[in-house]
């Protein structure tokens, strides 16, 4: 099937090409159980300490989400680098994988 060419304006309006959005998952694994008023601390540390900071934002739990730039724009390698780094210094994660930059508005296209 034959690409057609899309306007500036549907391009932008459909997040592609020079308009696409990046972000990346995150999945972690806890040592172990915390209860949940600890589970809402970590993770209200998590938020405060280095998503807002680089002007991120986050969706998901503690086990697993999605990063990506407040207000439009692309995550940077330098924002994942800063997520994995904040989250492996921290005592309570057994594991943590960040994966690849992928777009954020359609997800089977990882960059």
């Amino acid at each position: 099937m034959a690409k057609h060419p899309r306007s500036r304006r549907l391009r932008k309006k459909l997040h592609l090409d020079e308009f696409q959005e990046l972000g990346f998952d995150i999945e972690t694994e806890l040592k172990s159980s915390l209860d949940d008023n600890a589970e809402e601390a970590l993770l209200i540390a998590f938020v405060e300490g280095v998503i807002e900071p680089r002007g991120l934002i986050y969706g998901g739990s503690l086990a697993c989400g999605y990063v990506c730039k407040a207000g439009g724009g692309s995550a940077t390698e330098e924002d994942r680098a800063a997520v994995r780094d904040w989250l492996q210094a921290r005592a309570e994660f057994a594991s943590v994988t960040v994966h690849e930059l992928s777009d954020a508005w359609y997800a089977s296209m990882t960059v």
